[in-house]
């Protein structure tokens, strides 16, 4: 709850401030001011309670101060239904009415609503992938270890052939040389024939 107040809290202070920023003026010869929002004030047709009320304007309305009038504290005004008249002067603030502020804070909070649903849509989508990506690494590191054993088999085996093969080859050779061997002595035992002068004799 501490993390969702803050957060209401950040987008309700930047909502005023854009709200406070995009405000444009009902007339742009006058200085933008708004009536007390706990009350409404008459209009006058001049400059003191003694001339006609053409009306009141409701509390929090945004207007446009045309002049003022210091001796009798009234000030002359374009309202936001573009009349113009006199009110007292200490119904009107400089600052922005809640009344003008509360649909523009409303739209931001939307919209910045809107924003952090998609965010969070992001989130949870990248979260997705991250685990998806990790799923696959770990099968791929266990694919990773069965190659590298199987590798590791084979070259015991080639290793234990090409010891075979040696093998083979010494038996080989050393049989070749015990045959030669047996039959040089073979050989120099055999009775040799007698030359054919010593038959004649």
């Amino acid at each position: 709850m501490g993390k969702l107040s803050t957060t209401i809290l950040f987008i309700f202070t930047l909502a005023i401030s854009n709200v406070s920023a995009q405000q444009e003026p009902n007339d742009g010869s006058g200085d933008i001011r708004y009536i007390t929002d706990d009350l409404s004030a008459f209009m006058h047709t001049g400059p003191s309670r003694n001339y006609r009320i053409l009306g009141s304007v409701i509390a929090g309305t945004r207007i446009t101060v045309l002049q003022e009038n210091k001796d009798t504290g009234f000030i002359e005004i374009i309202d936001d239904k573009q009349r113009t008249g006199w009110v007292e002067s200490q119904y009107v603030n400089r600052d922005q009415s809640i009344r003008e502020l509360v649909p523009g804070l409303q739209q931001s909070v939307k919209e910045y609503s809107s924003q952090i649903a998609q965010l969070n849509k992001s989130n949870d989508l990248l979260s997705q992938q991250l685990s998806d990506l990790t799923s696959q690494n770990k099968v791929l590191v266990k694919d990773l270890e069965s190659q590298t054993k199987e590798t590791q088999k084979l070259q015991r085996e080639l290793d234990m052939l090409d010891q075979s093969a040696q093998m083979k080859w010494f038996t080989r050779g050393g049989i070749i040389a015990l045959v030669s061997i047996l039959l040089g002595v073979i050989i120099a035992y055999l009775p040799k024939k007698r030359k054919r002068s010593d038959q004649w004799m």
